[in-house]
């Protein structure tokens, strides 16, 4: 740990920075508030660390690096909503930082209710990543998951975004509609039948239109066939490899590869992956400021 990260930081917090690596999200956190006697005088503090670009582009192999990670967890312990704009001001900085969108939701989930109106907000805020507003939107649905009481003001903000789902990304509107599923939201099922018919949803997100009126207790699976489950990427995969090899009969025919010798490949096949049949939802790009850029990535990429 270098002296010049320590020398910047106070007691207590001086002990995150020697924490060391995480559990994931979804194991227990290591309770900061009590082992470290963290309150709402350490907020401001615990902000600075968590944006400290110093801390962020660190030594990957020491402990220090890992400082940011534990301060957004301790906001989060201490339901600090102050600290919901910064984070994802972190959220669009460093879109594939891996632990860093891992924890969103449940960041989001442990500031609970009082963190409602800045969610609602930014949820909203198409100046937002597709990605960011994606965390929003599950960790939002977190919060109704856990707290029984908002569960009807989570509903209606998740509804409230899906109706305008036109304008809405598609990887978005399937964040939306899983939340909702979740959340047995069957009074949402009309609207949710309109996204799917306008073909405006990532049917990987939230399943097909059959696989969501199954989930919600509207419908049986018996209701419907297999192709009926299986999502739009998975029909073009399928399309596109009977292009290239007609004698495919069924979903299993085309699972193994055959030998290059036996692909006849067909003047209607996609060029590449992404293009014609297996073209995939596009998410809008974040610009490239320069080859340097992929600096403030190694974090996630190395934390993987």
């Amino acid at each position: 740990m270098s002296e010049k990260s320590v020398s910047v930081y106070q007691p207590p917090l001086t002990d995150l920075l020697s924490y060391g690596g995480l559990e994931p999200a979804n194991q227990p956190w290591f309770d900061y508030v009590t082992d470290l006697g963290l309150t709402e005088t350490h907020i401001a503090e615990l902000i600075r660390m968590m944006i400290d670009d110093e801390l962020w582009e660190s030594d990957f192999e020491g402990f220090e690096s890992w400082g940011v990670a534990h301060a957004w967890r301790a906001l989060a312990q201490l339901k600090a909503v102050e600290a919901i704009a910064p984070f994802l001001s972190l959220l669009e900085k460093y879109e594939d930082d891996d632990w860093l969108h891992a924890d969103a939701p449940k960041v989001f989930e442990l500031m609970g209710e009082a963190a409602l109106p800045k969610l609602t907000e930014s949820l909203a805020d198409a100046s937002y990543q597709e990605w960011t507003r994606f965390a929003i939107a599950e960790g939002i649905g977190h919060i109704a998951e856990h707290y029984p009481e908002c569960r009807e003001n989570c509903i209606d903000v998740l509804v409230k975004q899906l109706e305008q789902y036109a304008d809405n990304g598609q990887s978005l509107n399937g964040m939306l509609v899983s939340a909702l599923i979740k959340l047995k939201a069957v009074e949402a099922a009309p609207l949710m039948e309109q996204v799917y018919a306008d073909k405006k949803i990532d049917d990987m997100v939230a399943g097909t239109w059959a696989r969501v009126q199954v989930d919600l207790g509207l419908k049986s699976k018996a209701d419907f066939s297999e192709e009926d489950f299986r999502p739009q990427f998975v029909k073009n995969i399928h399309a596109a490899a009977l292009i290239r090899n007609p004698e495919y009969d069924s979903y299993e025919d085309s699972g193994p590869l055959r030998a290059p010798a036996n692909w006849g490949v067909s003047s209607e096949a996609p060029a590449k992956f992404g293009e014609g049949f297996l073209e995939v939802p596009k998410l809008s790009a974040k610009p490239v400021q320069g080859f340097g850029q992929a600096k403030s990535n190694k974090k996630g990429k190395k934390k993987k």
